[in-house]
């Protein structure tokens, strides 16, 4: 216990140092904390949301045309051995008509149930009024949210009236849902009974059938469905849709994790510098203790117990900092994935694991330390500090220890989900970063001659003396130095990153859609309705465009579809063609029997220009389409980019009912007039109206919330290098007030003295712009070429690079602030006493 007072003693008698580091290790474990904090609430998010969708089903069947099920499959459904309980469903998408303020109200997704089975699956939560099943009336009821509620300003006892293909359904309102209803993300929900809503909106069938089986039923009710089904579905159990929603989610989470181990792995660095030099102060108190007795074993408790005081405390307020961060990602995690994070309670498992893993990290760091203190002879302490060739050796090869600890740790500490998402390509990008620090020492040295030549032209003896105290200790410029590059280097690859999302974003735009605005309908518009002859009339309208999206069941997959106007596209000179004919593709689209494939569709499905595919329309009938060519971009789906029809394949064979989207050119020069005339003829037929700058600049907002969130992270790794070199330029100065105070006796200036300090942190701060510009460089390819769907590098990220020099000097040169004003303040007489 002695030993241990001593310990923390030495620990107290450098606050400054002490702080820095336990702000270090704090920032790592919160970025740790925050990132499995964020995992765990989106898992109970995933869960809540599959149990709002599914309620007490343990399969969905859907239909997979925009007809859905028909009735003869609802019958086939209900009647299968095995099915207990079946709950039809109809969704489908309108606009009520009342009028709030004198303009139409958002649309509504309207749920058409069965109220007796629709019970048995489902729980709604009524929280005024009565059910669907309890309103005992003959006349049209629904339900509303509580959200749509108090957007529109409605009451029980009210009237809704819905737009409809047949015309319009006046509804009495009977009762209040809880929150957004059942549908997770809708917010304004109407369910009103499964036959009004046949009615309302002209359909047969069911959208989708929730199915509650008996136990062991699941294979042969599935068994049964694929020979007796006379129509193309989907299968879905609650296990399938939390798989999709937590993917939607698990790049966002490796991401963040990947930034956290780096956080952690710099902290490492800020850790075996803060100890060693611990040690290298301690030499001779060290030494005296192993002449009075101490073992091998009792110096190394003295290092660990020193980094254990660091890194609980480090740990404390690093939890804490984690729920504040965790609630600052929060919003971009729900902008990106649309779920909705539960932070309301504190994920104990979560601070309680990044706590331990920080924990573990410092005794990690500090074993090298404690290595060296148990070398230490008697005889060496007594004669001068600790400064063995061998031990600045040791220092930097840890590192590479620590990293693959670090990395383990990291795969261990993850859920699964997370680890196994893009593991390469986090891997990938931390190996870059460990071989940039790595190889700092060698660079190091012929890049601060020639960083110093210009600043030897104004400061040549400050000069001389800055460089000359990076060979003091070079271990410790290195460690210093390699946390600066990885922080950097981090920014510069996510901030490429972002730079290539937006670039592939807007190409996408510019490349695929052919207009200057895209108006967009919640139900199919049909061909036989006059809106696009309606928009097409419009004064200063070239041409309009119709887009159906859709989706196709291929080789038994789900595959995104959309229907185009060959010609249309021919004549905008839209869809970048990289294999196949241009013309002859989108003329074979309109005369029908052809597909146009994107170019990552067409390579997962092993598809090439020429080939067959056939899509099943139901069980006797399929819809064979050639690939007539592939593209570099499509019109994106719901869950990757589609696969392009012409309409007459999507009508005559596959059932779409019309478009969801028109894509207006304008005529040259008419744009600004035309504009406001289109959008004002979209609001009579209920359509919405964006011009392509809009969207863009949506697509644009969206990506930086996400990416800012990702820079910010970045960020906190560079503070904790910066505090990295507070320790390494104030442990300098210690180390030089004999040198310094003869440099002062002989007339160096108290100004010189600052000059020297800042000239090292400057070149410190140069040597990492241009490391980390590089490392960030190779890291963002990786990112880029390895996954996520982020876009393709495209030219040298300037502005990054820009961000991350700014960052790289400015950080550096206030790090500098304290140690040059303490290495002025050095008295000369003081000084020659000092041992």
């Amino acid at each position: 216990m002695g030993l241990d007072r001593l310990a923390w003693r030495a620990v107290a008698a450098q606050p400054l140092r002490s702080l820095l580091t336990i702000v270090g290790i704090a920032l790592g474990i919160a970025v740790l904390s925050a990132s499995l904090t964020l995992g765990a609430s989106l898992d109970q998010s995933v869960e809540r949301t599959v149990r709002e969708m599914v309620g007490r089903a343990d399969l969905r069947v859907s239909g997979f045309l925009e007809t859905g099920l028909s009735q003869s499959s609802i019958d086939t459904i209900t009647n299968t051995e095995g099915v207990l309980d079946a709950a039809p469903v109809i969704e489908h998408r309108t606009f009520p008509t009342a009028q709030l303020d004198g303009e139409a109200p958002a649309a509504v997704t309207v749920l058409g149930v069965d109220p007796t089975s629709y019970a048995r699956v489902h729980d709604l939560q009524i929280v005024a009024g009565s059910s669907l099943a309890g309103a005992g009336t003959e006349e049209p009821v629904a339900l509303i949210s509580e959200e749509m509620a108090i957007q529109d300003g409605l009451t029980i006892g009210g009237r809704l009236t819905l737009l409809g293909p047949g015309g319009l359904t006046e509804l009495r309102i009977v009762g209040l849902v809880e929150g957004s209803g059942p549908l997770p993300g809708s917010g304004r929900t109407v369910i009103i009974p499964i036959d009004v809503a046949r009615t309302t909106f002209d359909i047969q069938g069911a959208s989708r059938m929730d199915l509650r089986l008996a136990e062991g039923s699941l294979a042969a009710v599935t068994s049964h469905l694929e020979t007796a089904m006379f129509e193309p579905y989907v299968l879905a159990s609650p296990g399938d849709l939390a798989r999709v929603l937590r993917a939607s989610s698990a790049s966002l989470q490796g991401t963040a994790a990947l930034i956290a181990a780096i956080v952690l792995f710099v902290g490492a660095f800020l850790i075996v510098n803060t100890l060693s030099m611990t040690v290298g102060e301690r030499a001779r108190e060290v030494g005296l203790l192993r002449a009075a007795g101490a073992t091998r074993a009792q110096l190394g408790r003295f290092v660990f117990s020193g980094a254990l005081l660091l890194g609980v405390v480090g740990a404390v307020l690093g939890a804490l900092a984690g729920i504040a961060l965790a609630g600052a990602m929060a919003g971009a995690v729900a902008d990106a994935t649309g779920l909705t994070p539960d932070l309301s309670r504190i994920d104990l498992p979560g601070a309680l694991t990044a706590a331990a893993v920080g924990i573990a990290i410092t005794i990690l760091a500090a074993i090298e330390p404690a290595l060296a203190a148990a070398r230490i002879s008697p005889v060496e302490a007594l004669r001068a500090r600790l400064d063995l060739p061998s031990v600045r050796r040791g220092r930097v090869s840890w590192i590479a220890f620590i990293f693959l600890v670090v990395a383990g740790l990291a795969m261990l500490a993850w859920p699964p989900v997370i680890a196994s998402t893009g593991a390469e390509r986090a891997l990938a990008v931390y190996g870059v970063l460990l071989l940039a620090t790595l190889l700092s020492p060698y660079i190091l040295r012929p890049l601060a001659r020639l960083i110093g030549l210009p600043l030897g032209l104004f400061m040549r003896i400050e000069e001389r003396l800055a460089r000359g105290s990076f060979a003091r200790d070079r271990s410790r410029t290195t460690l210093t130095l390699g946390s600066l590059v990885i922080g950097l280097a981090m920014i510069v690859a996510l901030g490429w990153s972002a730079q290539a999302a937006r670039a592939s974003a807007f190409a996408w735009l510019k490349d695929v859609v052919p207009g200057d605005e895209l108006v967009s309908s919640i139900r199919p518009v049909g061909e036989d309705e006059p809106v696009r002859e309606a928009l097409a009339d419009v004064p200063g309208v070239a041409r309009v465009t119709p887009i159906a999206s859709f989706d196709l069941a291929f080789r038994g997959l789900r595959v995104d579809a959309a229907a185009i106007v060959g010609a249309d596209f021919l004549a905008d000179g839209r869809l970048t063609v990289v294999e196949g004919d241009r013309a002859t593709a989108l003329n074979a689209l309109d005369a029908g029997g052809s597909a146009i494939l994107p170019v990552g569709l067409a390579r997962s499905l092993d598809l090439q220009v020429g080939d067959m595919m056939r899509i099943p329309v139901d069980s006797m009938h399929q819809l064979e389409l050639r690939v007539a060519a592939i593209v570099e971009r499509s019109i994106p789906g719901t869950s990757g980019e589609a696969i392009l029809l012409g309409w007459k394949d999507a009508t005559e064979s596959l059932s779409v009912l019309g478009a969801d989207a028109f894509a207006v050119r304008f005529e040259p020069g008419a744009a600004a007039a035309a504009a406001p005339l289109l959008r004002e003829e979209a609001k009579l037929y209920a359509l919405e109206s964006n011009p392509i700058e809009r969207i863009q600049g949506a697509i644009a907002d969206a990506l930086a919330r996400v990416f800012t969130v990702f820079d910010a992270l970045a960020v906190v790794a560079v503070i904790v290098a910066a505090l990295g070199i507070v320790n390494t330029l104030t442990m300098g100065v210690v180390e030089r007030i004999r040198e310094i105070g003869l440099l002062r006796a002989i007339g160096m200036s108290r100004r010189q003295v600052m000059r020297m300090v800042v000239v090292e942190a400057t070149i410190l701060g140069v040597v990492g712009v241009i490391l980390g510009s590089i490392a960030g460089v190779a890291a963002g390819a990786l990112l880029l070429q390895l996954g996520g769907g982020l876009g393709s590098p495209g030219g040298v990220p300037w502005l990054p690079i820009g961000i991350a020099a700014v960052l790289g000097l400015v950080l550096p040169a206030l790090a500098a602030v304290y140690p040059a004003r303490l290495a002025s303040r050095i008295s000369i007489v003081q000084s020659l006493h000092y041992d």
